[in-house]
This record gives structure tokens, sequence and C-alpha cells, in this order.
């Protein structure tokens, strides 16, 4: 948000002749942040948890005890909070810049339903983390996958910003749509960002319960 904040007061006259407050912010905002930071900072968190699971022999042991389904379900909803917090936190952060810059707060209402995209885009992410982290034993060798991903995410939202929302670690760019600016307030665009994200989370928590079952 500092770096949308100083690009819009760099260009505050064009951006103002354009009718541009809320938009101009948030499309600076956000892209850079969720093409690198938000993978990146994600992925470390989600893989540091799975190999504590590895070193000690949770499944395993939550396997013997018959408890493995509920250690997967508390996984699941852990990561769920996260996923709210962390959608919570960048419009809290959004919404505070925009009143230091003196916006209407108006006019942040389409913004604020982005939130639901961006909360299961971040999910999303997490459980295809958690699965890698299921599948490989490594912080590692985890870590090497995220970044060659977010990468590759990178080159996909810069080239062909189209196919974001059908890769799994360039989905959080798709949910706040900073490269189609003029989308970010359409419900329609909102809510077929949901869908795929939603999709995707379903996918990867289903490959992750399949991974479980096999590791226990």
């Amino acid at each position: 948000m500092v770096n949308g904040a100083t690009n819009y007061l760099e260009y505050r006259a064009e951006f103002e002749a354009q009718g541009m407050t809320w938009l101009a912010v948030w499309g600076q905002g956000t892209l850079l942040t969720t093409m690198l930071a938000f993978p990146l900072l994600v992925g470390s968190l989600v893989a540091q948890i799975a190999v504590g699971e590895h070193s000690g022999r949770n499944w395993q042991r939550m396997r013997a005890n018959h408890l493995q389904g509920v250690m997967l379900r508390g996984k699941v909803m852990h990561m769920v909070q996260i996923a709210v917090l962390t959608a919570l936190v960048l419009l809290g952060e959004f919404a505070v810049t925009g009143l230091l810059l003196g916006f209407d707060l108006a006019d942040i209402g389409p913004f604020l339903l982005r939130g639901i995209p961006v909360a299961l885009a971040v999910l999303a992410t997490e459980v295809f983390v958690a699965w890698l982290g299921v599948v490989m034993t490594s912080f590692a060798s985890v870590m090497t996958v995220v970044l060659a991903g977010t990468v590759i995410g990178s080159f996909l939202i810069l080239v062909v910003p189209q196919m974001a929302p059908f890769y799994p670690l360039s989905v959080m760019t798709a949910a706040c749509s900073p490269r189609d600016l003029y989308s970010v307030a359409s419900v329609g665009s909102i809510l077929v960002t949901t869908a795929v994200v939603a999709a995707w989370s379903g996918v990867w928590t289903a490959l992750l319960r399949r991974a479980v079952a096999k590791v226990a």
C-alpha cells in the first residue's frame, strides 16, 4: 500500500483527471504484492508447518490413534483462518491508505467485495503448498517448487494475464485483478474469479486428503 500511495501521489494530477482514486492505489498496491510477496510468504509458512509434521511423524501417529481425519480438518480450518485474516489485513491497510489520501470512504464498497475471492485465493495457495508439504519431506524442496511456480506465475500475469486465474500460484493476483483495473468493481468478474479460486481450493483439498491417506 505504501507503493500504491507513493505512485498515486507522484502522478496525482493524471489520476484525478481520469477520476481514479481508490482504483489507482489498489492497482499499484496489489500487483507486486500478490505476484511475489503473498505466494512466497504463504508458501514459507505452510512449508515450515509441513516440515514439522514430517519430523514429528505426526500423520503416522494420528493414523495409529484414528485421528488423521480430525487433524486434517483442523489443518484446513487453520488455513481458512489465515486466509480470512490475510484478506482482512489487506483490505484494512487499503482503507487506511485511502483515508489518509483523502478519498471518499463511500467509494470503497466494490473493493470490499474483492475480499471474498482474495481469501479463497489465499486458501487455494495454502492448500496447494500443504499438499506439496505432504508429498515432499524438506522445506527446501517445497520452497524450490513454490519459488519456481511464483516466477512462472509472474510471467503469466505480465504476458498472458487472462491465464492467471487458472495457474495455482497466480490466483491471488487474479483475485485482486490489478492487471485489469476496470473489472475490479465488476460483480461478474468477482463471481467468476470466486468460482475459479473456490474450485482450486476444492481440488487441492481433495489431493491433500488423498496424500495424507497414503502417508498415514
